[in-house]
């Protein structure tokens, strides 16, 4: 995927003799670097040229650009060109390799001497792969010293570990979206980011939960003459050429960057139900403007087929659609399977190139197979993780609520013969909103994840930052700025969130792009001394928000429209104490935790024990640096560092309020199965000291952002309790203390009552995790013939001597449980084996396993660590 070429002692020559040939130049007069580029060059390729061009000239660099390497006056040469380029071809030395990869994107950049010149080359296999090459180089310009602007280029062969890497925005609001949408410096400022950072799509969703605006899309853009009934409603004409206008430039600005454009069709007709996304309910505005008219069961087939036939037309520069696919777009069942039938039908004879994406959830078998006889374009695209960032990994075992249906993960479609590629779509609008984020750790982890289907991952999808923002407002509000005015840094919001969109975006390219990427971007933001510190702070805080999704996530939160994890108490402790975790082959229950300890049982899984000593590890060494970073930056502090300080003391104490929080839901559950009052009163104790880290993060947060942070429901009940995704820290602080009194006025009461039987006390874990406990050696069994038995073995040591280890295993299918074989000792020392019969798994998809094991200290841990990489072997069978 990657290698750097080895520079050396190659390199170091390279640039002593670049710096002498500057002193030389200077003397002269000639331009100190000639530029070497086609004459015909395509706008990405451009792009990249005009970036590499203000680079050397941000330094004093003066430059030519000519046509041809002869004509080249300058003392030091850079040539740009993609494919095989016959000027490129002159320049290789025999024995050395500097071919570009023969694929999509890919790129090289290599040092060679031409005339006694330095010369750089940056070559790109096509124009994303030459313009990736020269915003490379632009960048390490703007990290190197002026009189040396080319030292920090390296050598480099890459080429895109997947296909596709997207970010997607909402259309929830109309006053946000027309804010954004009709501001070209705005898409401008956006793609050159998502260039930069090697992003290659941009979806722009229509519809989803926002009370019938965009639902379906086409009215908002152009009449349809077969059905003039059908109208949004208010527009002009001259609106509906404006907005069409918009979107064709938004996607010819993505284009000039080298960035495809997906539309997202998630509403077919507005029904209300889900898709009011509460704007329809009792205490909605009166203002209804946005709603489609005309639209009914009998012209909803007809009039779609005509009208996304005139927007592919209209909208020429689109590179796919989207379509979601269940009856939260408005069609009824009975309606979706000749619905899809009919529209494959008309794009494969209308359009037969247009790529589609279909949503899985609820996306049955008929439709995929009419989608495949019918020879229309496709993938399918899922949730990753819920609608929530938890780990980088798709999860071992999805809750059961949706294990039999295609709502959450994979399902049961990754199988084979293949028929279809798969897109992640990881649902980070849910956890990830405001507060600062980046981990190029987690964003690597989580494309190599991707081998799960073998080759047949086409990509990913993330959502934007600030993704549901304005959600559920009235769509005439004026949108909220975030952060209040003394505290603002930007021009537009999202510049704030820069390393969320590098780490996705350049680990999703190549996952083994070299660290340096940040730590110089780190010291052009913070710094030489605080960089490096404040790069530290935020890498380790981002793992705080993952964990408390996957360890600490009551199911209820399971929808982006639902759940934030960011800033939600995640309800009262009754309710709180509930939480399965979202991935339950990995964690322990609270209540799993608490009738371990009444019972004596044991379990392989992360007990919440464990987890609550993680939280409070990760927020000290938050903390640490957080100390560290404000001694490093002295007096040299801006509004961009002390708004990062105060996310990470945020996302600090975010991690302490759960560390605190799980021993009182452990104890609240050993209350509810033994009625003994004393739990109740351990539980109100540890609440108390949640709450009181609570404080702090409101502390913390004093007036730094806007006092109603307005990202979607407000105080409405789903599912039996109260959804508050507006307001503030402060008033999730208000009902955590209205709770703790509930609780205390609760313990009054039943101190009089007889308990039913003696409780057992809480145990804090000695350590983070488990995995020092055990020392184990395993061969990963990567490939096996189908049909055929097959052996695993593992080496496991541990000073308390192994209790027991077991096999876990299943094929890649997410509505299958486990099935567990115990490990028996070989004649090998400390070896364990057992053979999985072949008729224990289906050859129609992969078998993933993975080893359990116990101590006589009655400590578990699971192989592989889900700490460092994904926590299951997937063994891809030869069929």
């Amino acid at each position: 995927m990657n290698a750097v070429l080895p520079g050396g002692r190659r390199a170091v020559l390279f640039c002593l003799w670049f710096i002498l040939i500057q002193c030389i130049t200077a003397i002269a007069g000639d331009p100190q670097i000639s530029i070497v580029v086609d004459q015909q060059r395509n706008a990405p390729f451009e792009h990249g040229l005009v970036k590499l061009i203000a680079a050397l000239k941000a330094k004093n660099i003066s430059i030519e650009q000519v046509n041809q390497l002869k004509a080249a006056k300058g003392n030091s040469i850079i040539v740009a060109a993609t494919g095989n380029s016959s000027t490129i071809a002159s320049l290789q030395v025999p024995g050395k390799n500097h071919t570009v990869a023969q694929t999509a994107e890919a790129l090289t950049i290599w040092k060679t001497i031409f005339a006694n010149k330095p010369v750089l080359v940056i070559n790109g296999f096509d124009d994303r792969g030459i313009m990736y090459g020269l915003l490379d180089v632009a960048d390490r310009i703007s990290w190197a010293d002026k009189n040396n602007p080319l030292a920090k280029v390296r050598e480099v062969v890459e080429k895109p570990a997947v296909a596709e890497r997207a970010v997607s925005v909402y259309t929830m609001n109309r006053s946000y979206w027309e804010s954004r949408f009709y501001d070209e410096a705005y898409w401008g400022r956006y793609f050159d980011m998502l260039a930069r950072d090697r992003f290659n799509m941009f979806t722009i969703v229509c519809g989803y939960e926002n009370g019938g605006f965009l639902a379906p899309p086409y009215p908002y853009f152009f009449d349809v003459d077969e059905y003039p009934g059908i109208q949004m409603k208010s527009l002009t004409q001259q609106d509906k050429e404006k907005n069409l206008a918009a979107l064709n430039r938004i996607i010819q600005l993505a284009h000039d960057r080298g960035i495809g454009v997906t539309v997202g069709i998630w509403d077919h007709i507005y029904r209300g139900g889900i898709q009011a996304g509460n704007l329809t309910g009792s205490n909605a505005t009166a203002k209804k403007y946005e709603f489609v008219s005309g639209m009914d069961a009998d012209n909803l087939m007809p009039y779609t087929k005509v009208a996304l036939d005139k927007f592919i037309k209209l909208v020429p520069g689109l590179d796919a659609i989207q379509f979601r696919m269940h009856d939260e777009s408005g069609l009824k069942k009975g309606e979706q399977e000749p619905f899809w039938k009919g529209i494959f039908e008309s794009i494969k004879a209308n359009h037969p190139k247009m790529r589609l994406v279909l949503r899985a959830k609820g996306l049955p078998d008929e439709t995929i197979q009419d989608a495949v006889t019918s020879g229309v374009n496709f993938s399918i695209a899922t949730k990753f993780w819920m609608e929530q960032a938890a780990l980088p990994y798709s999860p071992t075992h999805v809750n059961i609520q949706d294990q039999k249906n295609r709502r959450h993960g994979y399902g049961d479609m990754l199988r084979y013969p293949q028929q279809y590629n798969m897109i992640w779509r990881l649902w980070t609008g849910g956890a990830n909103r405001i507060l600062i984020w980046g981990s190029p750790d987690y964003a690597s982890r989580f494309v190599k994840s991707f081998d799960i289907y073998d080759k047949g991952s086409y990509g990913f999808e993330v959502n934007e930052m600030l993704a549901t923002k304005m959600e559920s407002q009235p769509h005439d509000e004026k949108p909220f700025d975030l952060l209040n005015p003394l505290y603002k840094y930007y021009d537009y919001e999202f510049e704030r969130y820069w390393d969320f969109y590098l780490s996705y975006g350049r680990m999703g390219y190549n996952p083994q792009t070299p660290s340096e990427v940040w730590h110089n971007a780190y010291k052009q933001h913070f710094g030489e001394k605080a960089g490096p510190v404040v790069e530290s702070a935020i890498h380790t805080a981002s793992t705080i928000l993952p964990r408390i999704v996957a360890a600490c996530n009551n199911y209820t939160f399971f929808p982006t429209t639902v759940g934030w994890a960011e800033k939600q108490r995640f309800g009262d402790l009754q309710f709180y104490a509930k939480a399965q975790s979202s991935d339950i082959q990995q964690f322990a229950s609270f209540d799993e935790e608490a009738k371990q300890l009444i019972e004596g049982s044991e379990t392989a899984k992360i007990l919440p024990s464990v987890t609550s000593v993680w939280f409070k590890k990760t927020s000290d060494s938050v903390n640490r640096l957080i100390a560290a970073a404000q001694n490093a930056i002295g007096t040299k502090s801006n509004k961009e560092f002390n708004s990062t300080i105060v996310d990470l003391k945020i996302l600090s104490n975010l991690a302490l309020y759960h560390s605190r929080r799980i021993p009182a839901a452990i104890y609240y559950c050993i209350y509810k199965r033994t009625n003994n009052p004393s739990a109740l009163d351990s539980a109100i104790t540890h609440e108390r000291n949640a709450i009181a880290a609570w404080r702090q993060i409101v502390t913390a947060a004093g007036d730094v952002y806007a006092s109603d942070l307005k990202f979607g429901l407000d105080k409405v009940k789903f599912e039996g309790i109260s959804v508050e995704l507006t307001g503030h820290w402060k008033d999730e602080l208000v009902m955590l203390q209205k709770n703790l009194d509930n609780l205390e006025k609760e313990l009054a009461t039943g101190k009089t009552a007889q308990p039913l039987q003696p409780i057992p006390s809480y145990k804090p874990a000695a350590e983070a995790d488990n995995s020092k406990y055990f020392t184990v050696i395993h061969q990963p069994v990567l490939t096996a013939p189908a049909g055929k038995p097959i052996k695993i073995s593992v080496k496991v040591t541990t000073p308390a001597s192994v209790k027991w280890v077991r096999l876990q295993f299943r094929s890649v299918n997410q509505y299958l449980d486990y099935t567990m074989l115990p490990m028996k000792l070989s004649e090998t020392k400390d070896t364990y084996e057992v053979i999985i019969p072949a008729d224990k798994f289906d050859p129609k998809w992969n078998l993933m396993y993975l080893i359990e094991m116990m101590d006589n200290n009655n400590r578990g841990f699971i192989f592989p660590d889900l700490n460092k990489q994904t926590p299951y072997i997937v063994t891809n069978l030869i069929r």
